[in-house]
């Protein structure tokens, strides 16, 4: 199985916080952002995040017309599920839900909380950071040691990168 923490950062490398008006996140990382959660065919993030997610959609049903097809997970405690919605109460919840849908990779698109708590239960296998290019006060992933592989990058734009990392359990310390 495969878990892919999908990211958007800073320069500076912090979280960038949908919520924080003073960026607007460049189209091109939408755009990537969207190929890569139709590609993998399912997305879990926290219900602050899809709430703001189905606001920059046009609500719901936009959302749902958007990415049909798509398993939408929501991780929350709170929330209960309902028709429309796929609650987990926690990470394993959400990826044994995705499994059993048949996905072998899954996606964590956010927020904060939601990335380090799968980040905590060390469920994440690869990451995708989208980087933005602003310094920005954002928010911080765990304040812990996690080794990483460099498998690929590409320029989104002339000035917006795609950097893909794998976790990378065979590392030697200098």
């Amino acid at each position: 199985m495969k878990v892919i923490l999908l990211a958007n950062i800073s320069a500076n490398g912090k979280i960038l916080l949908s919520e924080n008006l003073n960026h607007q996140v460049p189209m091109e990382i939408i755009e990537a952002s969207a190929a890569i959660i139709r590609n993998y065919g399912n997305l879990i993030m926290g219900r602050k995040s899809f709430e703001v997610f189905e606001q920059a959609m046009g609500g719901a049903d936009r959302l749902k017309a958007a990415y049909s097809g798509v398993d939408l997970v929501w991780l929350s405690q709170s929330l209960a599920p309902t028709e429309d919605k796929i609650v987990a109460s926690s990470p394993e919840a959400a990826l044994a839900y995705l499994a059993q849908r048949g996905h072998e990779t899954m996606l964590v698109g956010g927020g904060t909380q939601v990335y380090n708590a799968f980040l905590k239960a060390d469920l994440v296998t690869d990451f995708i950071f989208h980087v933005v290019p602003i310094i920005s006060p954002g928010a911080d992933f765990l304040p812990q040691h996690i080794p990483l592989r460099l498998s690929e990058y590409r320029k989104l734009s002339a000035d917006t990168l795609q950097v893909v990392y794998q976790k990378n359990h065979h590392s030697s310390r200098r």
